[in-house]
């Protein structure tokens, strides 16, 4: 008598888009395509058809799909037996990946490329950028290789080959506005002489006389406080120094000192002024060193100010020195190079 719960040997589906062959006990290695609808209806007789038909399992049945086969199919969520991961078991195909790790590498890289890229923008204060962008461009290679985020990397090389593009664009411009002043000063002294000879002829020189007069708007030694005004109405005062304590984001604090002096300069002429200030500063016959401040309570320190300053408007900054004596500082300074300089002291005339 035929065992009910024994299922026949035949061909079924195995749940994996195939036919494969039961042997009455177990799973096969023998597989088939799936029969289709026409193939099917043309396959002869019911008992051959039969044969060829998945088998649908009868009340009290074993089931061929649940054999220990290596061929079983697993159950939804686990590992199937013979080493077939079953759907949404570990490493099975869709199953979601983990979020990456973040990159901190990179992200250090970016955030050293954005400060470099905002220093590159700013003249005079370049040569910071130029040490900090390629410290940025490096970093970001090698967090490009490291495993996590590649975002961060990727941003902060770019940022750096366009802060380093730009740097050179800007020093490019303020050097060409620089040389352009200078010769327009040489073309424009020229000229005033050559139409004084026109008009009066050659100069006799007199005994005690010199080749070049000094500016009549000039004057040296002034006390800080003190305002110069040239002939053209532009005026520039230089306040007396004060403490200056730098932040932690500070350069060029390295002596015994640390002072910083208020600047003004007011356009009383009719032409704009585009101030190129450049200061100098000597204590005790040693130079001082300025002071870059980007994180100075009241805003940034030691930057020098680019923008045009129109008629009747005027400008302030501020500039920390770092000197060796506060009771001998000599200053040296000018709206620009039209502008003869003048000096700043405290030393006692």
């Amino acid at each position: 008598m035929t065992d009910p719960t024994n299922v026949p040997a035949g061909w079924y589906d195995d749940g994996r888009g195939q036919r494969r062959y039961w042997d009455g006990t177990q799973w096969t290695e023998h597989t088939a395509p799936l029969a289709s609808a026409g193939a099917s209806a043309a396959a002869g007789t019911p008992a051959d058809q039969a044969a060829t038909l998945p088998y649908e399992r009868q009340p009290g049945a074993a089931d061929p799909y649940a054999a220990t086969s290596q061929y079983a199919v697993a159950p939804a969520g686990g590992a199937g037996s013979g080493g077939y991961p079953g759907p949404g078991a570990p490493g099975a195909p869709g199953t979601p990946a983990g979020p990456k790790k973040l990159n901190v590498l990179g992200i250090v890289a970016l955030v050293l490329a954005v400060i470099g890229f905002i220093l590159a923008c700013i003249p005079f204060v370049q040569v910071i950028a130029w040490i900090v962008l390629p410290i940025a461009f490096v970093l970001s290679l090698v967090a490009l290789f490291l495993e996590g985020q590649k975002w961060p990397a990727i941003t902060g090389l770019i940022v750096s080959v366009l802060g380093g593009i730009v740097g050179a664009l800007v020093f490019t411009f303020v050097t060409l506005g620089v040389l352009g002043q200078i010769a327009d000063s040489d073309v424009i002294q020229d000229r005033i002489e050559q139409e004084l000879e026109e008009e009066f002829g050659t100069p006799v020189p007199t005994e005690g006389a010199t080749d070049e007069e000094p500016d009549g708007g000039t004057l040296d030694g002034l006390a800080f406080g003190d305002t110069m005004e040239w002939d053209d109405g532009v005026t520039m005062t230089v306040s007396e120094p004060e403490p200056f304590t730098p932040s932690d984001l500070s350069a060029g604090a390295d002596q015994a000192v640390d002072l910083v002096f208020t600047l003004t300069i007011t356009n009383g002429s009719s032409e704009n002024v585009q101030p190129i200030v450049l200061s100098t500063l000597s204590s005790g016959g040693t130079e001082a060193t300025r002071i870059f401040d980007v994180g100075a309570e009241g805003g940034q320190v030691g930057i020098p100010p680019t923008t045009a300053i129109l008629p009747g408007e005027s400008v302030t900054w501020q500039e920390a020195w770092s000197v060796a004596d506060e009771a001998s500082l000599t200053m040296q300074t000018a709206p620009s190079f039209q502008y003869e300089q003048v000096v700043f002291t405290n030393v006692p005339q």
